[in-house]
């Protein structure tokens, strides 16, 4: 008698640690599972993101800005886009809105790159104060000219993430570049490429 329950002891000690064996690997399974699947999303909205900045650039790719679009200057003076657009140009599309770092990171390279200057580069930003364009040029040192305009009429100014495009003398757009954040790489490459654009069309 004393050997059954010590048996049954024996087995039901057992069967709990196969069991709670059993619910671990399970728990176990499930959490690796969750986190595959959270892997798994987080591609997928990062590949459904790069498509979006894809379909904008192509869509941008050929457009022609209006010729009667005014710009205003940090001393709120204001003029035709057309008047400055004697030669071919580099242009970065940002607003005071978009993510600072990132702006800050692609002038910094633009600035670096000795190809570019302020007979080839322009800077389109948007900001609601003019006097906020004056502070960001000094603070930036800024030798490029620098425009606020609003709506460019361009659909990436409604990702509200910095941009860059070759703008014709004629004002048709090409070469569209919009880079993921953080993507200096990148931004480099695209400047060499720019550079070598804007010396063909001279």
């Amino acid at each position: 008698m004393k050997k059954d329950k010590y048996s049954i002891s024996i087995l039901i000690i057992l069967n709990i640690s196969l069991i709670s064996a059993l619910v671990y690997f399970r728990l176990n399974a499930a959490a690796t599972d969750n986190s595959y699947a959270k892997m798994h999303e987080a591609n997928m909205n990062q590949l459904k993101y790069q498509k979006n900045i894809m379909n904008f650039q192509l869509f941008s790719e050929g457009t022609r800005l209006n010729p009667f679009l005014y710009l205003k200057t940090e001393k709120s003076d204001s003029l035709l886009i057309n008047t400055i657009m004697e030669r071919p140009k580099l242009v970065l599309r940002y607003s005071e809105l978009n993510c600072q770092s990132c702006v800050d990171a692609m002038l910094a390279q633009l600035q670096n790159c000795n190809s570019f200057g302020k007979e080839n580069t322009l800077l389109l930003a948007y900001y609601k104060n003019p006097a906020y364009l004056y502070q960001f040029k000094r603070m930036n040192r800024l030798l490029l000219p620098v425009y606020s305009i609003k709506n460019t009429g361009l659909p990436p100014d409604t990702l509200n993430i910095p941009y860059f495009y070759i703008l014709g003398k004629d004002l048709d757009v090409s070469n569209f570049f919009i880079p993921e954040e953080g993507d200096t790489a990148s931004v480099a490459t695209y400047l060499r490429f720019a550079s070598k654009r804007l010396q063909s069309n001279m």
